[in-house]
């Protein structure tokens, strides 16, 4: 006898305060039509960019992090994921938490409480970010941030998993078919993250491929078929009609 088919959603790079206000808004009404019993966060929740390395003497080192923490803790009250795979820019709260200065030490631990306690308040179920360990292997795919960033890196992560994988980290919306007959497809999901505000970002060759999406399908727990929403940064998201 077949199992229930669910809906599944996984969403990520959302990084605080830099989410694109539109993308954000269509993502969160689209979960409301869809409601997916299954809600990933692939990550890349908060930006952090005050600490992050060669932050100093930019305009990133006068990033707020209140402002970046407060709208990580409103998307996660707001999207409600059942399960979290910590990104690069949260995880760098918790090595910051050994930091020699006190004060960045101080800071970082108490956003990586807040962080976490909401988490706990929707009761999602969270891995670190780790290449090993950093991946929810459920529904025949694994799931997760992402740890490589050039152009191959979603096949490369097909490979070290041994699964199809949905993951987000590259901003740049695509899937491949694993290279086997027998393979389903992956996915990078993009995000949600403003491309115009990451000016960090702005010189990399990478980024004129990089826009808005997310993954979205329906699983039995044996078959999992997945869809690729997407475009390009700023841009509306057309999905299929009822959607």
């Amino acid at each position: 006898m077949a199992s229930k088919w669910r809906r599944i959603v996984a969403m990520g790079c959302t990084h605080g305060d830099l989410v694109h206000p539109g993308a954000r808004r269509q993502a969160l009404e689209f979960v409301e039509r869809y409601k997916p019993e299954i809600r990933f966060d692939l990550g890349d929740m908060i930006d952090s960019a005050c600490f992050r390395q060669g932050a100093q003497g930019t305009k990133d080192e006068s990033h707020d992090p209140r402002d970046d923490q407060s709208r990580a803790v409103q998307w996660i009250k707001e999207y409600r994921p059942t399960h979290i795979a910590w990104g690069n820019h949260d995880w760098r709260l918790v090595e910051l938490a050994e930091h020699p200065k006190a004060i960045v030490r101080t800071l970082a631990s108490q956003m990586w409480h807040t962080l976490t306690s909401a988490a706990e308040s929707v009761k999602a179920k969270t891995v670190p970010y780790h290449r090993r360990h950093g991946w929810f292997k459920e529904f025949g795919y694994a799931w997760g941030h992402g740890y490589e960033y050039n152009i191959n890196a979603l096949q490369s992560h097909v490979n070290a998993n041994g699964l199809p994988t949905v993951m987000f980290h590259l901003h740049h919306p695509h899937q491949i078919r694993g290279r086997n007959i027998f393979s389903s497809p992956s996915f990078c999901g993009g995000g949600l993250v403003d491309e115009e505000k990451l000016t960090y970002g702005h010189r990399r060759v990478a980024s004129l491929t990089h826009g808005h999406g997310w993954v979205f399908g329906e699983t039995n727990g044996t078959e999992t078929h997945l869809w690729l929403a997407q475009s390009e940064n700023g841009k509306k998201i057309h999905l299929p009609p009822g959607l």
